[in-house]
């Protein structure tokens, strides 16, 4: 079991640098959020990892009284409800130990992290600090977010792909992302890979100028509509597929939301103004807040000789 999770973190972390260099990011953007750690383990965690850790974390954690079950669709409540009780109500329940309230530390500098991997293209991530629903009383802050991310990266007339991808070819791809419904605070991230002959430095100067323009002029009436109307479209889309809505109602309701906040969206994004977007730029989006993460990219022959000295050093300390 143990050698298939362990393959499974180098087909999709080890082997792959920009998840790779997202990996990095997480782990030194934070401090003691929960978020730092990857969700399969490092690889030396891995190394030690014996059976009976595995059987000690799954008696602790997977039991009906901390499983979230979803089911949309074409149904009737009581079959579901008898269903359920067919095949998980003989399962006992555990006492799931409390976890205790977790806050991020505060960020005072600036963090940068560089990642040596074989890749054949650079690539950068950037991330501000940000709270998200469950970390906020002030939910205003988070819809303007949100309404953000599709103001910088909302397809073809969003502020990146314009600015950065068409007008000045600087970056040959580029994107925000940031998630609403974390259970801890989370980051507004950014990641870019640099067109041919532009230096990872030349992007993000590219980038945080996008960020200062945004900060010191709000966003016009015409652009806040027409990004609403596509962070909307994009939300009632997703109602198309039955598994995007089980996984969002899931989520809301694992991490103490509750599903009707997803019966908010809507409302709640048509309800915020330009000023709103200004603001929460201009409060993240701070260089003492900011985490970076540059992808150096790294020939097969390079690596393999890094890795040999690194192995003949280790055994001569021996």
């Amino acid at each position: 079991m143990i050698v298939v999770v362990k393959e499974e973190r180098r087909v999709r972390t080890v082997d792959k640098p920009t998840a790779l260099t997202y990996e990095r990011f997480y782990a030194v953007a934070y401090v003691n959020n929960p978020y730092r750690k990857p969700l399969i383990g490092w690889m030396e965690d891995l190394d030690t990892m014996k059976i009976d850790d595995l059987r000690e974390w799954y008696r602790d954690w997977y039991t009906p009284n901390n499983a979230t079950l979803v089911v949309v669709g074409y149904v009737h409540a009581e079959e579901v409800f008898s269903l359920a009780k067919k095949h998980f109500g003989s399962l006992k329940t555990v006492d799931v130990p409390q976890l205790k309230p977790r806050r991020e530390v505060e960020q005072i500098g600036l963090k940068r992290v560089a990642v040596k991997a074989p890749a054949s293209v650079p690539f950068v991530v950037m991330g501000y600090k940000v709270p998200v629903l469950a970390t906020t009383d002030d939910t205003e802050e988070v819809y303007a977010l949100e309404l953000l991310s599709g103001l910088l990266d909302g397809g073809n007339s969003s502020r990146f792909s314009k600015n950065l991808v068409r007008v000045s070819q600087i970056a040959t791809s580029i994107n925000a992302s940031y998630s609403l419904y974390s259970l801890h605070d989370s980051l507004f991230s950014i990641s870019a890979i640099p067109s041919n002959g532009t230096s990872i430095e030349a992007l993000e100067t590219a980038i945080i100028d996008q960020i200062k323009a945004l900060q010191e002029e709000p966003p016009s009436e015409d652009e806040l509509a027409r990004i609403k109307a596509q962070v909307v479209a994009s939300s009632v889309f997703e109602q198309d597929s039955s598994f995007y809505q089980a996984m969002k109602i899931g989520i809301m309701e694992t991490v103490g939301l509750g599903w009707e906040t997803k019966e908010e969206y809507v409302d709640r994004i048509n309800a915020v103004n330009a000023e709103q977007v200004q603001q929460v730029a201009r409060k993240y989006f701070v260089e003492d807040q900011l985490t970076v993460a540059e992808l150096i990219p790294q020939s097969l022959e390079t690596q393999a000789s890094a890795a040999s000295g690194a192995t003949a050093g280790a055994a001569h300390a021996h």
